[in-house]
């Protein structure tokens, strides 16, 4: 296929069978993963990778070997023409790629290059004058084993945003290997990936803290699994079982304790980091709670000043 014809294969003819070639700039966890789920997807769209360039040869080699397509590559200036270009760099690294690749000579009306980032918008990707195309898709979902990844890839939500003429592609191409496609304004990419990373990587941060929170207490290792694991469980499947967190809401908080969530402050006193964090979640749990209706305002005001006093420290 040539490059001209990613254009006119856009989604406004889905039903038409075309065949485009995808290389990979960065072919980690999350380039390879998505290369072979991409060439092996069953759309009307044919797929076959075409290079893989990586920081060395050998991991574009090994790369290549998972894919089961494609060559790999030891340099920019070994760069041939593809249809569509997946950056899948560290962010810090994405706008330097895109302009290599812009300044390479390889790029051809009609192509499309889309990054991976959760929190960088499609504007970082700086094209050449002709009519090439930007874009970015950012998969929710954890590539730390990419054999795992190719089984449990499809569900996962796919965050995309960039010009029209990528953006249907995208959409089709994503949710031809199970991906739950939906638009995000450039705008407001940090804020969503703020949203999955308190979600996701703080939620093992707040996790470790209450362990440390144990340690602290002088419960052994053994213990402290013993004691958070079902809770840790039940929490979870509460909330994945009701669309409605106030409603799930237990605690000193939920109640209007504000002796206990005092006693808890006061435990917590050498400890500021830990009493930032407990104050910061606390003041979310009060909005919480008020949508509840258990407490009184008095006794949430009482809560949410003793809160705010804790942060002053």
């Amino acid at each position: 296929m040539t490059s001209s014809s990613v254009k006119s294969s856009s989604v406004n003819s889905p039903a038409v069978t075309t065949h485009l070639t995808v290389s990979c700039i960065g072919g980690g966890h999350l380039g390879t993963t998505l290369c072979r789920l991409l060439l092996e997807q069953q759309s009307d769209i044919r797929i076959s990778i075409g290079q893989l360039l990586n920081n060395s040869f050998e991991s574009s080699l090994k790369a290549v070997e998972f894919i089961g397509d494609g060559s790999a590559v030891k340099d920019r200036e070994r760069l041939k023409p593809a249809d569509l270009w997946l950056i899948t760099t560290p962010d810090n690294a994405i706008q330097e790629v895109c302009e290599a690749l812009s300044e390479s000579g390889v790029l051809a009306p009609g192509n499309i290059v889309l990054h991976c980032s959760g929190s960088l918008s499609s504007k970082i990707i700086r094209l050449p004058d002709q009519q090439c195309y930007r874009a970015s898709v950012h998969p929710i979902h954890s590539f730390a084993d990419p054999l795992i990844s190719l089984s449990t890839f499809a569900g996962s939500s796919c965050a995309v945003e960039g010009d029209d003429q990528a953006t249907g592609l995208l959409n089709q191409l994503f949710s031809s290997i199970g991906g739950n496609c939906f638009p995000i304004q450039s705008a407001q990419k940090a804020l969503y990936h703020a949203a999955t990373v308190m979600a996701c990587n703080n939620l093992v941060a707040l996790l470790a803290m209450s362990k440390q929170m144990l340690a602290e207490a002088d419960i052994d290792q053994g213990q402290q699994d013993q004691i958070l694991n079902p809770l840790i469980r039940q929490t979870v499947d509460n909330y994945l079982n009701n669309t409605d967190p106030a409603a799930i809401l237990t605690g000193p908080i939920s109640r209007g304790d504000h002796n206990t969530v005092e006693a808890h402050l006061d435990a917590l006193s050498s400890l500021s980091q830990w009493r930032n964090a407990y104050a910061a979640l606390g003041e979310v749990a009060v909005g919480l709670a008020e949508q509840q209706g258990y407490a009184s305002d008095d006794q949430l005001e009482k809560i949410s000043d003793l809160l705010a006093r804790a942060t002053d420290y």
